[in-house]
Parts: C-alpha cells; sequence; structure tokens
C-alpha cells in the first residue's frame, strides 16, 4: 500500500518527459526541404521568383551580345531585331523554364559560304555542336543550325534575299506563370515597376 502513492506520481512525470521529448525532436525536425539560396523549396516563392527573373534578364542581356559578335563576325550588314519573345523551354536538367527567342534579319547581302563557315567556326568556339543544311533546289539558301550541350539552341539562314539569326537565351528553370507575373506585372493587372532592360 505504500508504493502506490508514489506510483501515481511517476506515471504523470513519465508521460510529461515523453511529451516534452516529442515536441523537442518535432521542432529539430524539418518539415520541408529548403532551397538554400531562397530559404523555400517552392517555386513560386516570392524571393526565388524575383531571382529567377534576374538570371533570365541576365540570359537576355547575354543574348544580346552574343548576337552581336556573331553579326560582327560576318560582316558590316545592317541587322534588325524583328521580333523578341518568350517561350516556354525545358533545362539541360529537364526542368521546366522560361527563355528569350530573337529573330534578326539583314537585306544586305553576304557571301552565303563563308559567312557560313564564320559563323560555324564562331560558334563552335562558344561549345556549340553545328550542323549544316542545303536544299539543291534552292542553291541560294544555307542553314546552320547549333544546340550548346542540348539547351540553348540557334540558328543562321544565309539568303541570297536576305540572312536572318534566330537564337534562344539560356533557359532558366522556374514557373513559367510566377516568372511572367514578376517580369509583366502590367498584364496581370498590377501596378508595373520600373526597370531597366538590357
Amino acid at each position: 500500500m505504500s508504493y502506490q502513492p508514489k506510483a501515481r506520481h511517476k506515471v504523470p512525470s513519465l508521460l510529461a518527459a515523453l511529451v516534452f521529448a516529442a515536441m523537442t525532436l518535432s521542432a529539430c525536425t524539418p518539415t520541408t526541404t529548403e532551397n538554400p539560396m531562397t530559404g523555400s523549396s517552392n517555386r513560386s516563392d516570392p524571393a526565388t521568383v524575383k531571382a529567377q527573373v534576374e538570371e533570365l534578364k541576365q540570359a537576355l542581356a547575354d543574348l544580346h551580345a552574343f548576337k552581336t559578335e556573331t553579326q560582327q563576325a560576318i560582316g558590316p550588314q545592317k541587322w534588325s531585331d524583328e521580333g523578341l519573345r518568350n517561350s516556354f523551354c525545358t533545362t539541360p536538367d529537364g526542368e521546366e523554364g522560361v527563355n528569350y527567342v530573337v529573330l534578326s534579319q539583314t537585306p544586305d547581302p553576304v557571301d552565303l559560304e563563308a559567312s557560313v563557315d564564320v559563323v560555324k567556326s564562331f560558334w563552335e568556339s562558344k561549345g556549340f555542336n553545328t550542323r549544316i543544311e542545303t536544299n539543291p533546289r534552292d542553291p541560294g539558301l544555307i542553314r546552320l543550325y547549333a544546340d550548346q550541350n542540348g539547351g540553348q539552341l540557334v540558328s543562321y539562314t544565309a539568303n541570297v534575299l536576305g540572312s536572318g539569326l534566330e537564337m534562344d537565351s539560356a533557359c532558366v528553370a522556374g514557373d513559367q506563370a510566377a516568372i511572367y507575373k514578376e517580369l509583366y506585372p502590367e498584364n496581370f493587372g498590377l501596378p508595373s515597376s520600373p526597370s531597366p532592360s538590357p
């Protein structure tokens, strides 16, 4: 009989210790895998999306620089950008994302074979794999295609009637809708914040 009161006091103490231990363990155990850069694993997290938009803007600046270098390698022709758009893309790792696509054209004449050889050599020096396509029915047209490790795609069309470059920027992985909402807030009924575009 003298041991019964002690047993009654020990049970609540033991339960309290177990509850405290469980709470301590749950507080130390992470519930989600966090992105070390942004602190979030959510692809739509505002900080993550802002970082992706900045990466996309840098990809556009790099694309313009690469396009200009290619044009200078071809010769003194006057080029004009006929189109710039965003596009869905897939990274070399298989992630969905967004990139820029630019189309640039010149009506000025070029030496077809020489210009293709120059562009081919230049692009290969930048790590691209290239291939040339011709059509016997259209001897005034040469197409040069290139890709960089399955990612960035570019093409050069040398034509007696005018030549063109179609170039994709690097693909930035992320949620396409979230990136567009941050990049073009005016299209989503949000006030746009001024940001310099390259």
